[in-house]
């Protein structure tokens, strides 16, 4: 039975290298670890049981022991592969014809402008419901532009994926720039900024002789100055979930390969709005994404302590989970053939919508959403360079396939696409 078992994550890590479905096939890549393989017990029903301990600050029991962790083998995570699948610099696309905006149903869509980067490009683009360019933002500097998070101002901050964070005026005049592993996702906070960064170390219990890649959120101010840092890690064994770490002391790894155990993408803080509605959403508090762990958590912005986690027998290797003003979260969670878009009720940990039609859609190693003050929600089908917004009952009314396409019909990758209000765009006026 285990023999079966560890053959089906080698033909589902196959299938992720491809990245066939729907017409589409993944052909070129960059390096970036792979994810992890799901336990046997992992499944993707609608709803499950809560894991964990209630929802909300409650006691809890005692983090599991180190020498538990080394020791528990009937814990252990089994791993198709380990070290180096890369994410995905663009997509195979049959009807690479279709550029820009390719459906518009203007009286059904939620309007606004579109912001977002492309996989390949040092800059990003603000274009209208129409796909016209409103505004542009170019970099003479090397890099491509992971992520990029856009200011009332025109500044932009830019992730330059395990290379540097920037940031540039609306003129794209670099103001400042800090060396590191940055990677994935930043949010703004209260004139801070909270991005995640990693690095490579020995970690004893997990593997004495493999280097573990070490996910820490660290906080800089709005210059860039290094203020403190939260190792997600630690934030993980030190708490009730710890069991959720994999035993991973017997794997062996090429010489310089790193271990990548958590793959943290995704990094929110709470405003505070909703306190009123529970203390897990208490100002300050942190919304994570743990891929590699198939988990959503959120910490205490104070002991960052974990006071509630979801997501193993629900969700595959998910992206940008993100507070809803009605106190849900919607994610993405991408699956290994199909994906689909999740709104959650953290109190009562349930599945209150999703949409995932089965002739749908499919990103492996990327994806957001984003709902819109209508109601409808903006899906960015990452690794395929589509973005569409359908309503509550799943209806599509407005779709945009990214323009940039290279001659062997490959279309680039979109990281995320969000639509802001013009009027919160200061610069523009």
């Amino acid at each position: 039975m285990k023999s079966s078992f560890i053959n089906c994550l080698v033909f589902s890590a196959a299938l992720l290298a491809l990245g066939g479905v729907g017409g589409y096939l993944v052909t070129t890549y960059s390096v970036e670890p792979t994810p992890m393989a799901p336990p046997s017990s992992i499944a993707r029903p609608d709803s499950g049981p809560p894991l964990g301990p209630p929802v909300g600050y409650c006691r809890c029991p005692k983090p599991v022991p180190r020498r538990q962790l080394v020791d528990s083998r009937s814990q252990a995570l089994e791993f198709a592969q380990l070290q180096a699948l890369g994410y995905v610099d663009g997509t195979y696309d049959e009807e690479s014809d279709l550029r820009d905006v390719i459906v518009n149903l203007e009286s059904k869509t939620d309007p606004g402008y579109n912001f977002y980067s492309s996989r390949k490009q040092s800059g990003a683009r603000l274009i209208d419901m129409q796909g016209r360019a409103v505004y542009q933002w170019q970099s003479p500097h090397p890099g491509a532009w992971q992520h990029a998070e856009l200011l009332p101002n025109g500044d932009v901050i830019v992730i330059v994926k395990d290379k540097r964070l920037d940031r540039y005026d609306k003129n794209s005049k670099r103001l400042w720039s800090v060396e590191g592993r940055f990677h994935h996702d930043l949010a703004i906070h209260d004139g801070e900024i909270y991005v995640l960064w990693r690095r490579a170390e020995r970690v004893e219990y997990l593997n004495p002789r493999v280097p573990i890649l070490v996910d820490v959120i660290q906080v800089r101010s709005m210059e860039g100055e290094f203020k403190r840092e939260i190792s997600v890690l630690d934030v993980l064994h030190d708490s009730p979930y710890a069991f959720l770490l994999p035993s991973i002391g017997h794997q062996r790894a090429r010489r310089g390969a790193q271990l990548d155990v958590l793959h943290t993408n995704h990094v929110e803080v709470f405003d505070g709005r909703l306190t009123h509605l529970n203390p897990l959403y208490k100002k300050g508090n942190i919304l994570v994404s743990m891929r590699n762990i198939n988990s959503i958590a959120i910490l205490d912005g104070e002991t960052t302590k974990i006071v509630w986690l979801w997501g193993p027998t629900n969700l595959v290797f998910q992206h940008h989970p993100t507070l809803l003003d009605n106190g849900h979260i919607l994610l993405f969670d991408n699956g290994t053939t199909q994906s689909r878009v999740l709104e959650i009720d953290p109190l009562s940990q349930q599945i209150v919508w999703q949409y995932g039609p089965k002739k749908g859609f499919f990103s492996a190693t990327r994806g957001s959403n984003q709902r819109l003050p209508k109601g409808n929600t903006l899906i960015t089908e990452s690794d395929t360079g589509y973005v569409f917004e359908v309503t509550p009952k799943g209806r599509i009314v407005w779709k945009f396939a990214n323009p940039i396409v290279d001659a062997k019909k490959v279309r680039d990758a979109i990281w995320r696409m969000q639509r802001l209000d013009p009027a919160d765009l200061t610069f523009l006026n």
